[in-house]
């Protein structure tokens, strides 16, 4: 019974912890001044939708075509691996939710779990409504993005080229749908 209680106890700490650090994260890159802000009408939210892969440079397979139907967010996830030698390139994730708060949420949240200590570089123009990169010296390379209610994160391990093509590319399937009514 005491370990059960500890755990719960532990839990509760981390979870405080955990939103803490997103309002920490939130302020870092002043939230409150763009949350809800687009940079076009959107005339329909984006239901999640499949990859569209012609235009990537390489053989893909999708590793989860669907997982995470919580109600309020869905995803689309697949991993992109090199011709023939199957190296891993690129994975590409969508988080497809109920609004475009939402959505800018989850890139905050996203942002609080790995970037404590350097802020991401901003993109204005490069995709989405608001996008980030990161960079390191082994030649990783993400791309993180807002388009309407959608969330995306591009992680590329060899050229940061790559990242910014795929990001792009999302971004115009993505606002295509946005922009366009039946």
């Amino acid at each position: 019974m005491k370990i059960i209680v500890t755990l719960a106890y532990a839990v509760l700490l981390w979870s405080c912890r955990s939103e803490q650090i997103l309002d920490f994260t939130m302020e870092r890159y002043s939230f409150s001044s763009w949350s809800g802000t687009t940079n076009v009408f959107y005339t329909a939210l984006v239901e999640p939708m499949e990859i569209d892969t012609a235009a990537f440079p390489t053989n893909v397979l999708c590793v989860s075509p669907e997982y995470g139907d919580s109600g309020d967010r869905r995803e689309r996830e697949m991993l992109v691996f090199s011709e023939p030698d199957d190296l891993l390139l690129a994975r590409v994730w969508m988080g497809f939710a109920t609004n475009v708060v939402m959505a800018q949420t989850e890139l905050m949240r996203m942002f609080s779990e790995f970037t404590m200590s350097a802020m991401l570089t901003a993109t204005n123009g490069l995709a989405g409504d608001r996008c980030y990169y990161r960079t390191s010296t082994n030649g990783f390379c993400c791309v993180d993005f807002t388009r309407n209610n959608v969330v995306v994160d591009v992680a590329v391990y060899t050229n940061c080229l790559y990242a910014f093509d795929i990001a792009r590319q999302l971004d115009a399937a993505i606002l295509n749908v946005s922009t366009n009514t039946p």
